[in-house]
């Protein structure tokens, strides 16, 4: 396997691994847990000698060198990143054993980078999600990008109710899960919102990250910087309707429940995927459940009352 033939994150992956003073063999391991053949080995030499710090190695079939300490390849549910950089996720396996779920790999889309996951929730997850949000709705509101207020628009017409990080034992363990799958520390978690859609109810189509350059955006940027990803989880199945739109890459994901829906729209240095322009459709029949989570690119701090 040649190291150029390898997808750019993949490829960026090891350089960083190289820099960070990785082993060979501690590299090779990492990629083989993930579920890459033995002739990646050929591709981290070339990395290694590319950089000017060839190290020679042994491989062993199936078990090449130690346990990985510090190394998590792409794509994978090993030890979340130091916060170096965000990573897209780009799927390196079809199914995820995250020891309490084997979580399906759907749908995959690089740009934007897009992943519908299957059975990230149970059904009994699902429901009790549903039944201790019910009696706590209110109307859901958006930011004021000019006055940072958190207003109620004619756009987004569900509602919903919110969970701090780690709020309960349900809540706790879902974002553990999202953590191991992605590999984004659990910290840079936004509160978990439940959100209901009626019928006729729907957001029409907007970006989740924040404009920087509006003065309104500037408080919730200071929370934790840029919104880098979002993990949309579907709590119900839907009659009729309720599906989420991607206007701009003709992208049409209807709800199934336990699903979850991944996608990435910034990094650290401020870059915005415009492609992510999303929304919900309107509810034609029967109701729709979701829990979001968004992540930052930093540490999150809850000011919510």
């Amino acid at each position: 396997m040649e190291f150029a033939e390898l997808q750019s994150d993949l490829q960026q992956w090891m350089r960083d691994a190289v820099r960070q003073g990785q082993s060979q063999s501690t590299m090779i391991d990492a990629l083989l847990k993930a579920g890459y053949q033995t002739s990646i080995a050929g591709a981290v030499e070339q990395c290694f000698a590319a950089c000017g710090a060839a190290q020679p190695v042994t491989l062993q079939p199936s078990e090449a060198g130690g346990r990985a300490e510090t190394a998590s390849a792409p794509g994978t549910s090993g030890k979340p990143d130091d916060g170096a950089r965000f990573r897209l996720f780009e799927p390196t396996r079809n199914l995820y054993d995250l020891g309490d779920r084997q979580v399906e790999v759907l749908l995959s889309i690089k740009q934007p980078n897009i992943v519908m996951f299957g059975n990230l929730l149970s059904d009994t997850e699902c429901d009790a999600l549903i039944e201790m949000s019910r009696e706590k709705l209110t109307p859901s509101r958006v930011v004021n990008a000019d006055r940072g207020t958190y207003d109620v628009e004619a756009a987004r017409t569900s509602s919903g109710t919110y969970y701090r990080p780690g709020a309960n034992p349900l809540i706790a363990g879902i974002e553990s899960r999202i953590e191991r799958l992605l590999g984004i520390p659990a910290s840079r978690g936004e509160s978990m919102q439940i959100l209901h859609y009626e019928p006729g109810a729907e957001y029409r189509p907007h970006f989740d990250f924040f404009n920087p350059e509006r003065a309104g955006n500037q408080r919730v940027l200071s929370r934790g910087g840029q919104r880098v990803g979002t993990m949309i989880m579907y709590l119900n199945d839907v009659e009729a309707g309720g599906s989420t739109v991607f206007p701009r890459v003709s992208l049409d994901v209807l709800p199934k429940k336990g699903c979850g829906l991944f996608f990435s729209y910034a990094n650290e240095r401020g870059e915005l995927d415009q492609r992510t322009l999303h929304g919900g459709s309107p509810v034609i029949a029967g109701e729709k459940w979701i829990a979001t989570k968004w992540l930052r690119l930093e540490d999150y701090v809850c000011d919510e009352a």
